[in-house]
């Protein structure tokens, strides 16, 4: 299972630091992605980290008692 929230607006640099991305400034600002172990991918886009976060447990809750995990 893979779960991943992604920054659109930074991109990480080899020294550390962030870079703006050529997305900086439009919305919405983070996509969450889901993978279980079957393959199967889902991902969605939020305008703040709280509901991004948020939707991936929700979804990783809901993989793991329907035994798909």
């Amino acid at each position: 299972m893979s779960i991943r929230l992604e920054d659109r607006w930074y991109r990480p640099r080899p020294s550390g630091d962030r870079a703006r991305s050529s997305r900086y400034g439009q919305q919405p600002r983070f996509r969450a992605h889901f993978t279980n172990l079957t393959g199967q991918r889902r991902s969605k886009a939020f305008h703040s980290r709280r509901d991004a976060e948020r939707w991936l447990v929700k979804t990783e809750v809901a993989h793991l008692l329907k035994g798909d995990a």
